[in-house]
């Protein structure tokens, strides 16, 4: 646990095992908690931005307009179609009949806390044996970040792409955000060849 001022740097998962864990979730009948896995991590936003989502906000369109409460920033989203249809089969499973209800909502119908989410996600941890030493709300935007960046072929193009997808001021700032390590950085140099 930080001790107050100080901060604790979390975690990415790798895809695979947050892709797993969501399956899991999704068979085992942990609805809420298989929607904010996917959420944080198909969506790449921010825990404060994401508990303020309906349904009607994943599954009505295929862009997601939303501003930002840390930036104030309006932000475009496409919604992967795997990932609107895992919240179609949540919504049905769990339910709902009012699409413009909160996902995320405590026993008494209002907004869960970030804190509560960081309770889910610590439990989780323990319960499904995750493999990621500082798993809280914002490891899911960084496990989507880190995804694109590993799977792009251009990686400073997809680092630029990220910068502003992320809202970072520069491409330092993500670099360091994805955790890309000094020994990935001098690997690049294995990459020149006659």
């Amino acid at each position: 646990m930080a001790l107050k001022g100080q901060t604790t740097t979390a975690d990415y998962m790798d895809w695979n095992e947050a892709m797993n864990l969501i399956r899991k979730l999704q068979r085992d009948g942990r609805y809420r908690d298989c929607m904010l896995i996917s959420t944080g991590c198909f969506t790449l936003l921010r825990i404060s931005d994401i508990l303020k989502l309906r349904y009607a906000d994943l599954m009505d369109s295929d862009i997601l307009n939303i501003v930002e409460q840390k930036t104030g920033k309006r932000r475009e989203i496409a919604l992967n179609p795997d990932f609107k249809k895992l919240v179609k089969e949540c919504y049905t499973a769990l339910e709902i009949n009012n699409p413009d209800k909160y996902i995320f909502t405590n026993r008494m119908g209002g907004v869960i806390t970030v804190q509560r989410v960081n309770d889910i996600l610590k439990k989780l941890k323990a319960k499904y044996k995750l493999n990621i030493q500082h798993f809280s709300s914002h490891s899911l935007r960084k496990t989507g970040a880190r995804r694109i960046y590993d799977m792009s072929e251009d990686r400073e193009y997809a680092l630029i792409k990220l910068s502003s997808v992320l809202c970072h001021s520069n491409c330092a700032i993500t670099r360091r955000y994805l955790g890309i390590k000094r020994e990935e950085i001098l690997d690049c140099y294995g990459l020149l060849s006659f």
